[in-house]
């Protein structure tokens, strides 16, 4: 087989390894070849150093991408790896999990320890636990996976009083939402600050983002000295992809975060009832997102209570180089 880096042509063969494993792992993600493309052509990703594809003739048999995640004091680089099924059990897995160990320290870009290696694992994958067990990693943090029908009842929009909430813009939204976002989660585990290259390319600039199921909260009295204040925003994306593979439209609310000065008064709690109403006036079937298991925000408790259930769990495996 041809081990080399991988190129944006590549996308189409990535996503196709994509999609037959998720017939065996069941994830819940999909991916088409401009998804894949998007990652590939991010300019902080350094294809030759970062990635790999291993090659059979003209077919792709596995890949692996790491992505640098500059944290403080701890530098985490994060691996994603797949194989396609008919390629498995031949020690494929193995040896992505070598290329990335070995590749980790040129990717991080910084030679002081400590440097850590991270990737995510299926709680359902056995296989795929014991691969990265046998190389040193340990599971140190789950995450759910969380979806809610839009249909019947939805939660009441009870906008608290002194905010307001509105349509996320573009013009007037954009940097003040990046540094709301970088403000709500710095407190949470494995934050990494997002620059304005960052946010444009994975969050408000990508083909998915939604702005139309999108919203901020303004604080109408904020502290003196400011004009309106956000206070808190929600950001959804929507997978094509998603869609074709299982046959139902998903509203994917991809980032909801508060200032910390803003917490507790129900501001996050109306973001969501507005995206989840406008969704379902949209004419999406469900709406989903992600939550750190262990999240101190009381994030996990406003979901349940606004119909979300948990339908994955992954586990964050991380090995200390």
């Amino acid at each position: 087989m041809r081990w080399e880096p991988l190129r944006v042509g590549d996308a189409a063969a990535c996503a196709e390894v994509i999609a037959e494993a998720e017939l065996v792992d069941r994830t819940g993600e999909h991916y088409d070849a401009d998804d894949v493309a998007e990652q590939l052509a991010d300019p902080d990703l350094d294809l030759a150093a970062a990635t790999v594809g291993v090659w059979d003739g003209d077919r792709l048999a596995a890949y692996g991408v790491l992505a640098a995640n500059a944290t403080v004091p701890v530098h985490r680089v994060v691996f994603g790896g797949y194989v396609r099924p008919a390629y498995r059990r031949q020690g494929l897995g193995g040896r992505l999990v070598d290329w990335a160990i070995e590749a980790t320290p040129a990717v991080a870009g910084h030679p002081d320890p400590p440097l850590e290696l991270h990737a995510e694992v299926s709680d359902a994958n056995e296989g795929k636990q014991a691969l990265f067990g046998r190389a040193g990693f340990a599971p140190q943090r789950w995450f759910f996976a969380m979806r809610r029908p839009l249909t019947g009842d939805l939660p009441e929009i009870a906008v608290p009083t002194g905010y307001r909430v509105e349509r996320f813009d573009l013009e007037r939204h954009d940097e003040a939402a990046r540094l709301v976002r970088n403000a709500a989660f710095v407190d949470h585990w494995g934050f990494s600050e997002k620059t304005p290259d960052m946010w444009k390319q994975w969050y408000t600039g990508t083909r998915a983002f939604r702005p139309g199921l999108s919203f901020v909260a303004t604080a109408e009295h904020p502290p003196a000295g400011g004009g309106d204040t956000l206070a808190a925003i929600l950001l959804t994306h929507y997978y094509e992809a998603d869609t074709q593979a299982t046959g139902r439209t998903e509203a994917w609310i991809s980032v909801l975060g508060t200032r910390r000065e803003h917490r507790g008064r129900g501001v996050a709690g109306a973001l969501l009832a507005s995206a989840l109403r406008q969704a379902q006036l949209d004419g999406f079937a469900q709406a989903g997102l992600g939550v750190d298991a262990d999240s101190q925000t009381g994030a996990l408790g406003l979901y349940r209570s606004a119909g979300f259930a948990v339908e994955h769990r992954d586990a964050r495996y991380v090995k200390t180089l």
